[in-house]
């Protein structure tokens, strides 16, 4: 089974490279509409081909568009059968564009997509089906769309190369579908993803006594496991739902702090996670011994650095164990996902944040009288730390004392 998962990544990889030369095919998918739609964010993911989602793009569960969403409303070209053919977006505030195709046979179901700025194929989704029934399914995607520009002297084989080889730049899925009486028990795949190794995995399927899907679970090599997909509720509040989902995480980050029995009293708690990637957050507790001791040794000094970037470096980062809010977690992240709201996934995480600063762990840790929790992702959010800190519930005569003392 390896083998045949080494085979479909290579298959992937083929079909990326030969996109390069092919551009010129999203004018011949333009050419078959009949019909178009307009949708704030990404729609029609070939992940829910095949089920009531990939048609049903108008019943949004987030609140109505922000300002800048309607900006980047997806434009949406369909056939005479009613399935999209073509689609296109736009940032407004970088004028970076997209564009992408949809092929259907009885064999094979397709998108592929391409950053315009570019000419970087950025997406490629694919299903292969035999007799009628999904065998196997291929992703990949290149960080940030494809829109980061390649050195104008690269050939076209170099920028492949580069691309291939470079870090953080490309990521994969393949699965491979086994069945039992015509229903997909379990999936073996193969991935990798910016940060982590290639990997292997298996999804389980677990179906309801009436037939339909329940929920699916992702088990690794190393015999973690988590949900990766679960039945919607009937009726879903959103707002309730990230209430719900941000009092359980903020639980279970203090459980496991108490667990770990970490110094105390505390000065920081920093929530590691990866925007539009990872929000069950890694923890850096940073005791007020560990932070005074700085302020001795660096009176007067830029120690931003040694205060909140060199957590590793004392102690590695704890992981909280998801089972109190995974289920929660895997909802929102389904609709986050189809709806393409990542803005409201990042201010859920702060939201968890917030809670842990106002209530100061929930008065159950020791913590100092400037203590703060944050949500942060030290690869975009570096610039905007100290908005951050703020939308996490720290008060602002904090942050000035900070300012002063050359944290910040």
């Amino acid at each position: 089974m390896k083998m045949y998962l080494e085979n479909l990544k290579l298959d992937l990889l083929n079909r990326w490279k030969r996109a390069f030369d092919e551009l010129s095919l999203l004018e011949n998918h333009k050419e078959n509409i009949v019909s178009e739609k307009y949708i704030p964010g990404y729609g029609y993911s070939l992940e829910d081909y095949g089920t009531p989602y990939f048609l049903q793009q108008g019943d949004k569960i987030f609140p109505q568009a922000t300002v800048r969403e309607i900006g980047d409303y997806h434009y949406y070209g369909f056939t005479t059968d009613g399935l999209p053919c073509y689609t296109s977006f736009r940032h407004t505030y970088n004028n970076i564009n997209w564009a992408g195709y949809y092929d259907y046979s009885d064999s094979l179901v397709e998108y592929v997509e391409y950053c315009i700025n570019t000419g970087i194929p950025s997406c490629i989704k694919r299903i292969q089906y035999r007799d009628g029934e999904k065998i196997s399914y291929q992703s990949l995607s290149i960080d940030s769309r494809g829109s980061v520009p390649l050195r104008e002297d690269l050939s076209r084989e170099e920028a492949i190369e580069y691309i291939l080889n470079a870090a953080y730049f490309l990521s994969y899925d393949v699965e491979v579908f086994h069945r039992k009486e015509g229903e997909i028990t379990k999936a073996e795949g193969l991935a990798m993803h910016p940060g982590l190794e290639e990997y292997h995995y298996q999804k389980l399927y677990k179906y309801d006594t009436g037939g339909e899907l329940a929920e699916i679970r992702t088990v690794h090599e190393n015999g973690q496991s988590q949900l990766s997909y679960v039945r919607m509720d009937k009726a879903i509040d959103i707002r309730q739902l990230i209430a719900d989902l941000a009092d359980e995480m903020a639980i279970a980050i203090v459980d496991e702090l108490e667990a770990k029995q970490v110094d105390v009293p505390l000065t920081l708690l920093e929530l590691t996670y990866r925007s539009a990637s990872r929000y069950i957050p890694l923890l850096s507790p940073r005791s007020l011994a560990f932070t005074d001791e700085i302020n001795r040794k660096y009176e007067d000094e830029d120690v931003f650095d040694l205060i909140f970037l060199a957590t590793e470096l004392d102690q590695p980062y704890l992981e909280i164990n998801p089972a109190r809010f995974e289920r929660s977690l895997t909802q929102f992240m389904q609709v986050v996902r189809r709806e393409g709201k990542w803005d409201m996934a990042n201010a859920m995480i702060r939201k968890v944040a917030h809670t842990l600063t106002t209530t100061k762990l929930l008065q159950r840790i020791p913590v100092g009288k400037e203590f703060a929790a944050y949500a942060v992702d030290w690869e975009t959010d570096v610039e905007e730390f100290e908005d951050i800190l703020r939308e996490c519930g720290t008060d602002p005569k904090v942050i000035t004392a900070w300012k002063e003392r050359g944290w910040l």
